[in-house]
């Protein structure tokens, strides 16, 4: 097979290098951790060896997330929401409507939250050597602390160190050293591993492991020196009829040992699992609900007639701003308004927006968010998710926005303040629910 052609997609002006290879009925991306260069991969025996094993099987797509290998170089390091674009925009460039997604170590938390995401553009899901915490804790202790990853792990990359790290067995042959080195930095820089560690230390999705809803394999090797096997038992156990496959060997990197056997247990997954034409019809979102503050008293000062003008000037404004942050408007509530965001940072950043606009339009609201899983009936929406975020808003006065801790968790990476506002009783619930204010 030649080496196959870097073709570029573009992400909101960013350019993503990928490539596409195989001659598979099916589709398989390969999202990759820390390590990617999808150009060098080909000048590596070990690589190359891979990556046409897996073309025997699918129709390969392979991509450098946004600053690294030969994608455009950014500013720091990509977000979750933003690794999650590239994929999207990967699988749109390549022609791609749905496929098995491959994500090996840090790669895989993304891919977590992508499946949950977007079921319909997932057949199956793969997890190789991956983890549903970065950093260890004291109710997740299989992964280091953040003080090793974030300061020890970088300072090592593109060293001897690293090798031993990564990939042991090549450890003592100094020509296979030598090129894991040189991969490694050309790969990306100590600073850029840092900077994505520091980012990806503070991700957690162990509450969106029990929403996945597609085929999932989970593959890991009992020794791997990088990735301890219990972060793969725990995303086995804790995703809905997932598969667990334990290898042996030691290798981090999933091209040197016995690839042969993962990448016959891929190919022997994604046939057995083969997709269907039903559309899924649940999904993670974010919600959002608003309300306009004292709207009974707004009515009775203002009369039918300039009330109606008040809200009609409401829902343009809301249904404008939904718009423009890419959200779905599901419905006016009457007096406040419900809609839906794949990603939750748009969804916190719609909701500052609509306070503050309408804020200035004389209109004051507050709001609520929570993220889940939904349920999709027509037009219409339902589930736990939708009660949950209505509650929080509840608490909310007026100008406020609140959320829940787990969309918190889900934008860790992202430049938004926020402040604790305690535990609450929601009326529905039977345990006490952790809010945030957004600042």
């Amino acid at each position: 097979m030649d080496v196959p052609r870097t073709q570029y997609a573009d992400c909101d002006g960013i350019g993503i290098a990928y490539q596409v290879f195989g001659q598979g009925k099916h589709d398989l991306v390969y999202v990759p951790g820390t390590i990617s260069n999808i150009e060098m991969a080909w000048d590596d025996p070990a690589q190359a060896r891979f990556l046409r094993s897996l073309a025997e099987h699918f129709r390969v797509i392979v991509f450098d997330k946004r600053g690294q290998g030969v994608s455009d170089p950014i500013q720091g390091a990509p977000t979750f929401e933003e690794r999650m674009e590239d994929v999207g925009a990967v699988m749109a460039a390549s022609g791609s409507h749905s496929a098995t997604l491959f994500g090996t170590s840090e790669g895989g938390p993304m891919c977590i939250l992508f499946a949950a995401t977007y079921p319909e553009k997932v057949d199956n899901l793969v997890l190789f050597a991956s983890m549903a915490k970065f950093c260890g804790s004291e109710d997740y202790p299989y992964m280091p602390l953040r003080e090793a990853l974030v300061e020890h792990f970088p300072k090592t990359w593109g060293t001897h160190e690293s090798v031993a790290i990564f990939a042991p067995d090549l450890v003592g042959n100094a020509e296979a050293e030598n090129a894991f080195i040189r991969f490694q930095r050309q790969a990306c820089t100590p600073n850029v591993v840092r900077q994505t560690y520091e980012l990806t230390a503070k991700m957690d999705v162990r509450q969106v492991l029990p929403l996945i809803c597609v085929p999932t394999l989970i593959l890991q090797r009992r020794k791997d020196r990088a990735i301890n096997y219990r972060n793969g038992r725990y995303l086995a156990d804790h995703i809905p009829n997932a598969t667990y496959l334990e290898l042996s060997g030691r290798n981090h990197v999933i091209f040197l040992g016995d690839t042969q056997a993962e990448v016959r247990a891929i190919s022997q997954f994604a046939q057995s699992r083969a997709s269907t034409d039903t559309a899924p019809d649940r999904r993670l979102s974010t919600v959002l609900f608003t309300d306009i503050v004292g709207s009974t008293e707004m009515l009775s000062r203002f009369g039918d007639q300039d009330w109606s003008k008040t809200l009609d000037r409401h829902d343009a404004l809301v249904m404008k701003v939904v718009s423009e942050f890419k959200g779905r408007l599901v419905k006016s509530t009457g007096d406040g308004s419900l809609a839906l965001f794949d990603k939750p940072s748009r969804a916190i950043s719609c909701a500052a927006a609509l306070v503050n606009l309408l804020g200035q339009a004389g209109i004051p609201i507050r709001a609520g968010l929570h993220a889940g899983e939904i349920k999709i009936r027509g037009d219409d929406v339902a589930g736990m998710v939708i009660h949950t975020a209505a509650r929080v808003m509840d608490h909310a006065k007026t100008g406020e926005i609140l959320i829940t801790r787990l969309l918190a968790d889900l934008t860790a990476d992202q430049e938004i303040d926020f402040e604790t506002f305690g535990a609450h009783q929601l009326k529905g619930l039977s345990e006490e629910t952790e809010l945030l204010r957004v600042q």
